[in-house]
C-alpha cells in the first residue's frame, strides 16, 4: 500500500505491512526513533520521518483490529 503525506511526492515503491504483527511494528519504530538522531541532512530525516509514519498508523491499525 502506498501512502504519502499531503505536499509529499508519493512513496518510490509500494510497501504491504499488514502482515506485520504488532511487536514488529514497534520494534521497527523504535528502531527509526533510535536513527534520528544519527542523520545529517534535513531531507534524510524528513523522510524516515515518512516512514516512521506510515508504521505508525499501520500500528493504529492493527491496534483497533485486535
Amino acid at each position: 500500500m502506498s501512502r504519502n503525506m499531503p505536499g509529499d511526492t508519493p512513496w518510490p515503491f509500494d510497501v504491504d505491512i499488514s502482515t506485520l504483527d504488532t511487536s514488529s511494528i514497534t520494534n521497527i519504530i523504535l528502531d527509526i526513533e533510535n536513527h534520528l538522531s544519527l542523520l545529517d541532512s534535513e531531507t534524510d530525516l524528513l523522510e524516515l520521518l515518512r516512514v516512521k509514519k506510515l508504521f505508525e498508523d499501520e500500528l493504529m491499525a492493527a491496534r483497533r483490529l485486535h
